[in-house]
């Protein structure tokens, strides 16, 4: 069994998504790839405690994903049926509310001849396509992220959610994306986390 049937059935909406009619200019310097921190004023919801990567569409919409939530599911639990899923070392991340039915595979380089990719940004790219998703998984199943779900922000709503408060905001490193510890992102990169970081080294016990 191939995954291309579960990881393809949403992409009809995702591209009508990408294809929707531009919007205003964000007022916020959100024109390249960057690194959001969510700030206590999301705790409570499902964004509390995230770090995201977000990146510009020509449209003026944002796309984006969760990187510090790995599941508890493996990806050969999500697909007993497909063998090479059982090479995949790491579990799958969640990586956003829209199109969470929706597997995606995040990469540095894309697979050759792929037409269903989306660059991020030079070394991170999307990968849509499930057949392409399923040769990964075949080919290089560790060298990709695969996320469930995703994040899309319409014109200007980022730029809102920012100046809101919602969001600390810095330029995008793809090496965040894989990291190796992803659930101390956001202690380590919080104004707030590294606060708590720092309190929690001075708790513990000295020898």
């Amino acid at each position: 069994m191939k995954i291309t049937a579960s990881a393809t059935r949403s992409l009809a909406i995702f591209l009508v998504v990408l294809g929707c009619a531009a919007g205003p200019v964000s007022a916020a310097d959100l024109s390249a790839p960057t690194t959001l921190v969510a700030t206590p004023s999301l705790d409570g919801s499902v964004l509390g405690e995230t770090v995201l990567f977000a990146a510009p569409l020509p449209n003026g919409m944002h796309i984006g994903f969760i990187v510090n939530r790995p599941s508890n599911l493996a990806l050969a639990t999500a697909f007993p049926e497909h063998a090479p899923s059982r090479k995949v070392a790491d579990p799958v991340y969640f990586g956003g509310p829209i199109m969470p039915e929706t597997l995606f595979a995040v990469v540095r380089t894309p697979p050759a001849d792929t037409a269903d990719v989306l660059e991020l940004m030079p070394g991170l790219t999307m990968v849509m396509d499930g057949a392409a998703v399923d040769r990964i998984i075949e080919t290089t199943p560790n060298d990709a992220r695969y996320f469930a779900g995703l994040i899309v922000w319409a014109p200007g709503e980022l730029d809102e959610e920012v100046r809101a408060g919602a969001w600390e905001v810095s330029p995008a490193d793809p090496s965040t994306v894989f990291a190796a510890q992803p659930e101390r992102l956001w202690k380590t990169r919080s104004r707030g986390g590294t606060g708590l970081e720092a309190r929690a080294h001075e708790d513990r016990p000295h020898a």
